[in-house]
């Protein structure tokens, strides 16, 4: 009987495994050996550079997969990962071309489409992103990323096709346990049990053993508690432009504030306030999500509040790891985290009603005024451009919708398109995003018998262009079931009443929440037939709602969505009862 062979595997095969089984030290070995015996070895470069993303060390990275496909021009997986470094270092040009290299070789790959799908969608190329993504999905329909990806980009450039179906299909992903991030269920139906189901099981692939936490202490009493503001949107984004003055103001006799970036720098003004807003500012984009969480425990953080939730490039794995005794979820995400390692949740009466807390794996704390704070020191309201120079008609009722597109739903524009089908002259004023969501909402404004001259798009501006304009509108229209939230709080500053329905889930009631705290309780519907019916009436009498606007402008000095001292008290007493003191 002849012995069966045992085949040994390779060094590249032995480091891979490695690799999968996250032993890092061992592939290094492994991978700088293959090197040393031959310095041409284009897998091992390959191989480096993926520890050297390991190590967030994207410099490194960046060099090593250079050199591999240098020495190898063919080697689909270095062009990939080539791409996706260069993707995230937002070099795009370079990174597409990297990534076109790599599906050129390898056209039936699907993680090259998905890739392309990102690169065209941070350029703000939906018309070819959509492409990418119908690829992936058809060459491989159960990847988890897939279909949430696709309904993204459709929604984001308001493609309605087949928009009830993979609705449905999104939320039974969700309930059969497959890993969806929760932000693409807030813009389905899923109900607050769906949301926190998904948030559970996405959560759990950030759970760590115990022995992987940095070792607990209890807050500290008697010395000022030491607060810590996690986010990668310390720059020139909407959070910011909420969150400055909050952080100035904060009571330095009780309060030591720290502020930890792992976003980009921009070197904007409102960056530069931003990092002077802090006692500490510490930029952790480069670190590992240990090195970051173990940099904020040598801190001795009391309390971490994470800004960012599961929005675009959070980072939970940093709050994983355990480095403040306190974890908190506030602002970024309008909803539950799932996770065991976040300990409360900052919302407000109307976002977070009675019952809610079933909903929650955080201990929910209410600020009595609402949850958003609001930077008294933005950028004052200036003058009201002239409507022809807006492309608005001079006269004629406005209805501004000026949302992110994916916010829009058919349900929401039937309604748009009937309340300018009756008011005569009107237009609807949307925020153009990109020239295929604009031609998209032509068509539907077409098939519902409204011609498209009469929607209007507004480009993007700098923050301060857009307050000012926002006054030339004459009602803000709400959307479901994701409505305003920064959105809302510009047009309530400008002057500007905003109309909305009150949802069933955090995502929707943002609004409801900001006009109830500006003090125009009165425009908070309970119905989507009620909230067509009251922008109808508001159309129809001038009088009433230019009296809605007098309130408003009446209501800076004094409505508590102004106050933005009261507010930070408020949250102060919220973090010191997180605290319990001796």
């Amino acid at each position: 009987m002849v012995p069966t062979r045992v085949t040994r595997p390779s060094p590249s095969e032995r480091a891979a495994a490695h690799l999968g089984n996250q032993q890092w030290e061992r592939a290094r070995d492994i991978y700088r050996k293959m090197l040393r015996q031959d310095p041409a070895n284009a897998a091992a470069m390959n191989g480096l550079g993926v520890l050297a993303l390991e190590r967030r060390d994207e410099t490194a990275a960046l060099r090593l997969f250079r050199r591999a496909v240098a020495v190898r021009p063919t080697f689909f997986e270095a062009h990939l990962n080539l791409a996706r470094v260069l993707h995230h270092g937002n070099q795009l040009y370079e990174a597409l071309a990297a990534a076109q290299t790599a599906a050129a070789l390898r056209p039936d790959a699907p993680e090259i489409h998905r890739l392309l799908h990102t690169i065209y969608s941070s350029g703000g190329r939906p018309d070819l992103a959509l492409p990418a993504i119908r690829r992936a999905h058809a060459l491989d329909p159960d990847h988890p990323a897939s279909l949430p990806s696709l309904v993204g980009v459709k929604r984001s450039s308001c493609d309605w096709s087949d928009f009830d179906q993979e609705d449905d299909r999104l939320r039974d992903l969700a309930a059969t346990g497959h890993r969806l991030n929760p932000f693409t269920l807030l813009y389905t139906r899923a109900d607050q049990a769906e949301q926190q189901a998904c948030a559970l099981v996405w959560a759990g692939a950030f759970e760590l053993p115990h022995e992987q936490s940095f070792p607990s202490r209890p807050a500290r009493s008697g010395d000022r508690l030491r607060l810590g503001y996690l986010s990668g949107d310390f720059h020139d984004h909407a959070t910011s432009y909420l969150t400055a003055e909050l952080f100035e103001l904060h009571d330095r006799s009780r309060f030591e504030v720290y502020g930890y970036s792992y976003g980009p720098r921009d070197d904007t003004p409102i960056q530069a306030r931003i990092r002077a807003s802090f006692d500490h500012f510490r930029d952790l984009e480069s670190f590992s999500s240990r090195d970051a969480a173990k940099a904020i425990h040598a801190d001795q953080i009391d309390i971490l509040i994470d800004l960012k939730g599961y929005t675009d490039r959070a980072r939970p794995q940093i709050l994983a790891y355990r480095s403040a005794p306190i974890q908190v979820n506030y602002l970024g995400f309008p909803g539950t985290m799932g996770a065991s390692f976040v300990d409360y949740l900052i919302a407000d009466p109307v976002t977070a009603p009675p019952g809610t807390e079933a909903y929650c794996t955080e201990r929910l704390v209410r600020l009595p005024d609402g949850f958003q704070p609001n930077d008294s020191r933005r950028a004052a309201v200036g003058p009201v451009p002239p409507r022809d120079a807006l492309g608005l008609p001079s006269a004629g009722f406005v209805f501004c919708a000026l949302h992110a597109a994916y916010k829009i739903t058919p349900a929401i524009f039937d309604i748009w398109m009937r309340l300018v089908q009756a008011t005569p002259g009107s237009v609807i004023w949307l925020l153009g995003m990109n020239a295929l969501q604009e031609d998209n909402l032509r068509r539907e404004a077409l098939a519902r018998g409204v011609s498209d001259d009469r929607i209007v798009f507004a480009p993007r501006v700098p923050h301060a262009e857009h307050l000012a304009r926002l006054q030339a509108a004459d009602l803000m229209l709400d959307t479901l079931p994701v409505g305003a939230f920064t959105t809302a709080s510009d047009a309530l500053w400008a002057g500007l009443p905003l109309l909305t329905c009150l949802g069933t889930t955090a995502a929707g009631r943002g609004g409801a929440s900001l006009v109830q705290a500006a003090g125009l309780p009165e425009l908070v519907t309970d119905s989507l037939a009620d909230y067509e019916q009251e922008a109808m009436q508001l159309a129809r009498d001038p009088k009433r709602l230019q009296n809605l606007r007098d309130r408003l402008r009446q209501n800076r000095s004094t409505a508590p969505l102004f106050d933005i001292p009261r507010f930070v008290r408020q949250l102060e007493d919220a973090y010191l009862a997180m605290t319990p003191r001796p």
